[in-house]
């Protein structure tokens, strides 16, 4: 009985002191998986998505796998955005003569790919950039429109570039908030879509686009603004200007109606770069000396990521690229000068918390048992 006690007390303190001493920490692991890779997603198997060689792939169980999406001998292309239900969005790009960058923007799922269509040139999938795409297989991004734009080489004309999204094999133009461009680069289950908008004053502002209407969501003290990113409770992340005129954006958090500073410092810069569903924020900021640090915001509290590994591993955590649901986050790290791309892994990792819990469970039914024994006697 008293080894009984003891082993309860050890796991309730383990459950309960665990978190307190251990959390926010994370363990480091280099991602070698090839001098020309660039992995940009990571799912909540683990698995990562982006470019090898320059092409459109992912990697999982250890192998790369390149996702032909188009018949282009040379593509030059990657994933830009996933869903948890295996949609996966993503473009491939050329170099006009002169510098203009036009891209095809695709949509794969099940292994059967379909190209995103234009706005403008006459449709056919031209200069289409897609920024992310919801469990529905609906997509969104940015795509030029027939609107012309002054100047430029008269040989490669320039034009406007609208926010849209794709369901149906169709095509929506959420428009503007009254200025020139948009861009779509969030979108939740429910099909609320956030991004930025030119207004009148031909400032970019963060908008929501929900029952057919795209809303300003403001900024910090008439600065401008952009939302990257939404989950499915509806918590918006971006970065703000608090002063007009200013070229400093702060990382923000929207939610309830309310524009939260997430606490990185006014006077450098920040962005929120991604959230998970359990409302975890990563994103990076400039430190005093210039240089980026990766940070992540959770519970009401900022922490910058280089704080929450083993200080013996000399690691400088840069710029984060995204966060799954089980708290993994992808980033780009630096380890004595060399430089890569890195996963932090939550410790203890919630497969800890589970086998805590199913030895409280094995102890519940030995207590039960006991019982009986005793009322059978």
């Amino acid at each position: 009985m008293r080894f009984v006690r003891s082993l309860l007390s050890a796991l309730v303190l383990g459950i309960f002191a665990a978190p307190a001493l251990a959390a926010p920490s994370y363990a480091v692991t280099t991602l070698n998986t090839g001098q020309y890779d660039q992995w940009r997603l990571v799912d909540n198997a683990g698995t990562l998505y982006g470019s090898s060689y320059w092409r459109t792939a992912f990697h999982a169980g250890g192998s790369t796998t390149v996702v032909r999406v188009s018949t282009s001998p040379f593509p030059t292309g990657a994933i830009t955005a996933i869903s948890n239900a295996g949609h996966m969005a993503s473009y491939e790009y050329w170099t006009t003569i002169g510098d203009v960058v036009y891209a095809d923007g695709y949509l794969t799922v099940n292994g059967a790919t379909t190209p995103l269509p234009a706005f403008g040139h006459g449709g056919g999938g031209v200069d289409t950039f897609p920024s992310g795409v919801n469990n529905a297989g609906t997509v969104v991004g940015s795509s030029s429109t027939n609107l012309r734009l002054p100047g430029g080489d008269p040989h490669y004309p320039r034009f406007a570039s609208h926010a849209f999204a794709y369901s149906g094999n169709k095509m929506k133009d959420l428009g503007t908030l009254g200025g020139i461009h948009s861009s779509a680069l969030g979108i939740n289950s429910a099909g609320t879509i956030v991004g930025g908008a030119d207004n009148a004053a031909s400032a970019q502002r963060a908008f929501i686009y929900e029952n057919g209407r795209m809303t300003d969501l403001g900024a910090f003290a008439g600065g401008t603004s952009l939302a990257t990113g939404i989950n499915d409770a509806g918590l918006i992340i971006g970065q703000s200007a608090h002063s007009a005129g200013s070229g400093v954006q702060s990382a923000f958090l929207y939610a309830n109606g309310v524009m939260s500073d997430l606490g990185w410092s006014a006077q450098r810069a920040s962005s929120a770069v991604d959230i998970n569903e359990a409302g975890q924020i990563i994103g990076y900021g400039t430190d005093a000396n210039g240089l980026e640090r990766g940070f992540i915001f959770q519970n009401g509290q900022l922490l910058q990521l280089d704080t929450a590994v083993d200080p013996l591993d000399n690691w400088i955590i840069k710029t984060t690229y995204s966060i799954n649901d089980h708290g993994q986050i992808l980033a780009a790290a630096c380890q004595l000068g060399v430089c890569g791309t890195v996963l932090l892994s939550p410790v203890p990792e919630p497969e800890t918390y589970a086998m805590m819990l199913a030895g409280l469970g094995l102890l519940g039914v030995c207590a039960r048992r006991r019982k009986q024994r005793k009322a059978g006697a």
